[in-house]
């Protein structure tokens, strides 16, 4: 429904595509769903979101990235969610040239993350993680430094992504023990991380919820996405519930 009046494999975006674009987007709002999705992303102005729903834009970013998708980067600015939305996905489905090359555009990307549902889509989006594993868990350790709660959270969410095995679990969960931001965001994505770590790599998670540095807030969090997890057995959260912490 209306992509077929805008020709979005573009060589060349210039300000008038993007903003033909916006109109675009504009005229297929849903606004049922806009009043839905911006409750469960308080953290965003209602004004920023225009109403369409993640398949769609999955649609659009294929369509923008059959064209020239660097032009398309460089064109868009970052006023509403879905452009950056759009902007994750197309990203994700750029076939980088080298190590260098996806680090840039990785990092061209962090500074639009604001809100939990940005950085998750980003994070789930960007698969060449697994072309450059090694190299790239070394980078991202500049962001879990970082003192910006969407940084750390981005790098948590791909560590969540990409490194829960055997091969990076022991790092992956010391990394985890060092942060030491208090953030919502920050917190509910560490839970979330160890939830899935206790489901991926059981036994040596179990060992470090026994003994760690999380807060009790954070520690707490954790034990309860656990006990929420189809996949943990009812043993497991028997025993987590145990170690349930009392909030000072």
């Amino acid at each position: 429904k209306g992509s077929q009046n805008m020709e979005l494999r573009l060589e060349n975006w210039t300000k008038d595509d993007f903003a033909n674009l916006v109109e675009l987007l504009k005229s297929e709002a849903d606004l049922k769903y806009r009043e839905f999705h911006s409750s469960l992303v308080p953290d965003n102005d209602k004004s920023v979101f225009i109403g369409i729903r993640v398949p769609r834009l999955r649609e659009i970013s294929k369509e923008i990235a059959k064209g020239n998708p660097r032009s398309f980067l460089e064109s868009a600015a970052d006023e509403y969610y879905e452009i950056r939305m759009l902007k994750a996905y197309v990203i994700g489905l750029i076939k980088t040239q080298d190590f260098n090359d996806f680090a840039s555009l990785f990092d061209s990307f962090v500074p639009s993350v604001d809100s939990w549902a940005v950085c998750d889509g980003f994070c789930c989006s960007v698969k060449e993680v697994k072309k450059y594993r090694v190299d790239f868990f070394q980078y991202i350790q500049k962001y879990l430094d970082s003192k910006n709660e969407w940084a750390i959270r981005v790098a948590v969410v791909i560590m969540l992504n990409y490194y829960l095995d055997d091969d990076y679990i022991d790092c992956v969960l010391k990394r985890c023990d060092r942060i030491n931001n208090k953030a919502y965001y920050v917190s509910v994505a560490q839970a979330w991380l160890l939830a899935t770590a206790v489901a991926k790599c059981r036994e040596k998670t179990l060992s470090y919820l026994r003994s760690n540095s999380l807060d009790d807030i954070t520690f707490n969090r954790t034990v309860q996405k656990c006990v929420e997890s189809r996949r943990i057995d009812d043993g497991t959260k028997n025993y987590l519930r145990s170690l349930k912490r009392r909030e000072q």
